[in-house]
């Protein structure tokens, strides 16, 4: 009877681990977890996530500390130890040189970072890191991250600035269960962690119920099987298939559930891809699809190529997303081990174990000697990009090389990594005769390469979820009829990712309309799409009427999404970012005291951040003080002269205050330096015509709707033009275009 008493209280409180009714997450510590699992904790050691974050210890820093020095642009910085501490004497906010403690290491192969303790918690990453290759690879010195650039104190990119800080830039991602715990009221931090490095619970969860689970599982008779539903499970979901007919493997999922192909995904790529954290990283549930805690980036240049190639620092998830590999069910882990990170194969071993050898491994297939670099499967397909200096990465879109793309649109093709040498129409000619050869034709341009309102709307439709969300954004900036209805058709789309660019379109309308389109969205599941709902309808307050046709009931739903939206807000609080759209959100419900309080706490978090300058530049010109407004454009051009924005906004200042050649000036160089925006070059060209160049606006309009094509009113405005010039045919020729689409 006893016996029978010991199975049911172990058999409750198995049930109660399943049910995790009522418990907080316990963090247990990775020693707690190395206790059961000592070979996967074996494989961890050493690796990438252990290095993320170490204290700087003999056994950690890897850099020269012997008394050593760099000298960056005249900048010296000193490297030593005092008792078994490290030290580094270093130029501070103001450029005078200061001695400062190595608290931590960052990271250690190809380069480590070191962080210092600047005060008020506060921990700044340095600009000067230690190459830790071999030094017949170059490595084993000291070197910048911008080794190009003068990096004077009060520069926005100066090691001491918002942009190095620790806290809120890197911290999130390095350590497990991170809590910034900023106080805006004191500006200083009490940043805590449960492991320092990305231990196991960083992926697999808080590990408390794990192991109640694991202690009355071991209580119960035959029930080995059991799987603990509690935990994030990282293992491949189903099994390649190999077909005695086929190239490449199938995935047989099996008795797994199809959203469990997702949540590797969106666990790797909580941190490895280029996103908005929305909720602290800690309180992510187990099975919760990426878009409950992040919003992930478009493909928008200067981020990534125009054809989605990888180009600023994106970490992968953006990229694997395109491959046919992602969209096949191919996982991290089919490539990685997730415990070391190493890959599951030496060179082309990892694709060998879907793609068959006898067929992709050899010349007919790659065009290279057998053995050789350009028979490896990644030079090809996965070409790397070198980021901070001397840390390739590579391109996960697993793309094919196009090197005819690289004549036709500037794009970047992998034959030129190698043959660097070469001009792209060299590469291009072989690219098609291996085609011909091979009696296939050549492959159509990928679909982001449409870049004219006109292609855009003819191809998105055949378009995946992050290709549709990124074509969608650019629709913004050539908005017309036709695309603001598709935009209408997209909002209760199938994927969260094209429901938030959906959404977002809907800001382009005014509010009564643009609230009578979302109505029917105010029960958005999905936490990313509520969140920008929130920030859309921002303007309809407890109390605001303007028009709007709402019930009570719809107006508590408004405010509950606006209210969401205001947390992700008070998570980054201590950026300026944050705090710019804080006063946005405080503008759109009119209250303007409250907006200018936000933007200045920007600018004293970043002193010349361009958003900031920007937006207190607009409030000002609203509340009719001229001069503050345009003191603060003139300080937004003078840090950022190649800033289209910046230039912009100067431009209509000066024509508001009826400098016209000031304005030109500063609307030509807005253009110059971002041509892509339909606004700026409609804009310069009625300033054109309005001082008498009505040739030059035609000039500024054509060559614009050469490259990308121009919107309605920029089409009315030409042919208005060529009215006016007595072209009368070119004048019809564009209306007759805008009747037919």
């Amino acid at each position: 009877m006893q016996s029978f008493f010991k199975s049911l209280a172990a058999l409750f409180l198995f049930s109660l681990a399943l049910s995790g009714v009522a418990e907080e997450p316990r963090w247990l510590g990775v020693e707690k977890c190395k206790s059961c699992h000592e070979t996967e904790f074996k494989q961890w050691q050493g690796s990438h996530h252990d290095w993320a974050m170490k204290p700087a210890t003999k056994d950690s820093v890897l850099g020269n500390f012997d008394n050593a020095s760099y000298k960056h642009f005249g900048q010296l910085s000193e490297f030593y130890a005092r008792d078994g501490q490290y030290y580094v004497k270093t130029d501070n906010q103001d450029g005078e040189l200061q001695e400062y403690k190595v608290a931590y290491t960052f990271g250690f192969y190809p380069l480590q970072q070191y962080l210092v303790d600047v005060g008020s918690g506060r921990y700044q990453a340095l600009l000067t890191a230690w190459d830790s290759r071999p030094k017949s690879e170059g490595g084993q010195r000291w070197f910048h991250l911008y080794p190009d650039e003068k990096i004077p104190a009060g520069d926005p990119l100066h090691w001491t600035g918002a942009y190095f800080n620790w806290n809120s830039r890197c911290a999130e991602c390095h350590s497990t269960k991170l809590e910034r715990n900023y106080d805006p009221l004191k500006n200083q931090y009490n940043t805590t962690w449960s492991d320092i490095n990305v231990a196991c619970e960083s992926c697999h969860g808080p590990g408390g119920q794990h192991v109640d689970w694991a202690k009355a599982i071991s209580k119960l008779p035959n029930q080995t099987e059991t799987v603990d539903k509690k935990i994030k499970r990282l293992d491949s979901v189903g099994q390649w298939l190999h077909s005695a007919d086929g190239d490449t493997a199938k995935r047989d999922i099996g008795l797994r559930k199809a959203n469990e192909i997702d949540e590797q995904a969106a666990v790797c790529g909580s941190c490895h891809s280029r996103r908005r954290l929305l909720k602290e990283p800690y309180k992510h549930k187990t099975g919760e699809s990426f878009f409950e805690g992040h919003s992930l980036q478009r493909l928008q240049e200067p981020l990534y190529h125009a054809d989605g190639q990888i180009r600023d620092e994106v970490y992968v998830l953006g990229s694997f997303m395109q491959s046919k590999m992602y969209k096949q069910g191919v996982q991290c882990s089919n490539c990685h081990e997730p415990h070391s990170l190493k890959l599951r194969a030496p060179d082309n071993g990892v694709c060998a174990q879907c793609h068959k050898p006898s067929v992709f491994d050899r010349p007919e297939h790659h065009h290279h000697k057998t053995a050789s670099d350009g028979a490896l499967c990644v030079n090809c397909h996965m070409p790397e990009t070198t980021y901070m200096v001397v840390d390739p990465r590579r391109d996960h879109s697993l793309r094919i090389p196009r090197p005819d793309l690289s004549e036709s649109h500037g794009t970047p093709n992998a034959c030129a990594s190698c043959h660097d040498d070469k001009e792209p129409s060299w590469a291009a000619g072989y690219f098609k005769k291996w085609l011909r050869d091979s009696g296939k034709p050549i492959p159509p341009a990928p679909t982001l390469l449409n870049q004219s309102s006109e292609k855009i709307m003819s191809v998105i439709s055949d378009a995946d979820a992050l290709d549709q969300a990124t074509l969608l954004n650019r629709l913004v900036g050539q908005a017309d009829e036709a695309s603001m209805l598709l935009a209408q058709n997209r909002l209760h789309h199938d994927e969260p990712l094209v429901r938030e660019a959906a959404v977002e379109f809907m800001e382009l309308l005014p509010l009564p309309a643009r609230v009578n389109e979302l109505l029917g969205l105010l029960d958005e599941s999905v936490y990313s799409v509520r969140v920008v709902l929130g920030r859309v309808l921002s303007a309809v307050t407890e109390s605001s009427s303007d028009g709007l046709t709402v019930t009570p009931l719809q107006r508590k739903k408004i405010q509950n999404l606006s209210q969401e939206y205001w947390a992700t807000l008070i998570l980054h609080q201590d950026t300026a970012a944050a705090q710019i759209n804080m006063g946005l959100f405080k503008l759109s419900r009119g209250e303007v005291t409250a907006a200018e309080k936000y933007y200045l706490s920007a600018l004293k978090l970043e002193p010349n951040h361009l958003g900031g300058l920007l937006n207190l530049a607009d409030l000002y010109r609203q509340q009719k003080k001229p001069e503050k407004s345009l003191s603060y454009l003139q300080q937004a051009v003078s840090f950022y002269p190649n800033s289209g924005a910046a230039n912009f906004s100067l431009g209509l200042a000066w024509i508001r205050n009826k400098e016209y050649q000031k304005a030109l000036k500063k609307l030509s160089a807005a253009v110059q330096h971002d041509s892509s925006n339909q606004r700026y070059v409609y804009v310069y060209a009625v300033a054109l015509n309005f001082t008498g160049n009505g040739t030059a606006a035609i000039t500024a309009l054509e060559k614009y709707n050469e490259t990308s094509g121009l919107n309605p009113d920029s089409l009315n405005f030409l042919a208005q033009l060529y009215a006016q010039k007595g072209d009368v045919t070119k004048s019809r020729a564009i209306l007759s275009r805008l009747q037919r689409h």
